[in-house]
């Protein structure tokens, strides 16, 4: 198994439930294929540097699990096809940083 960062940025009208039903189809999706979230950081609405889908603002949050290479290729799948989230990314790390993000420390 590997390690992965992914940081998905959803609409700025999302909702606390919205968020926690991407989430729990994430952590779906990873336990089918026998992965886990090591870590959960939210970042909070931020100003996006250019439009997406005519938001200008964007709900970020990003996650670090572990889990196969198909999985990663679901989740994306997944992602693409929920109208609550407007981007994604994700790659592979070699370990996953025990030290919490600037961005997660930064006033929202």
């Amino acid at each position: 198994m590997a390690y992965y960062e992914h940081t998905y940025i959803a609409v700025p009208e999302a909702s606390k439930k919205d968020i926690e039903n991407i989430e729990s189809k994430i952590d779906q999706i990873l336990k089918k294929n026998k992965g886990k979230i090591h870590k959960l950081e939210d970042w909070g609405i931020r100003n996006l540097a250019y439009p997406i889908k005519k938001n200008y603002k964007g709900y970020y949050r990003n996650l670090f699990f572990e889990g196969e290479s198909n999985t990663i290729k679901e989740i994306e799948n997944f992602e693409k096809f929920e109208e609550k989230i407007i981007k994604f990314l994700s790659f592979k790390i070699k370990k996953i940083p025990e030290a919490i993000s600037e961005l997660n420390k930064q006033d929202k």
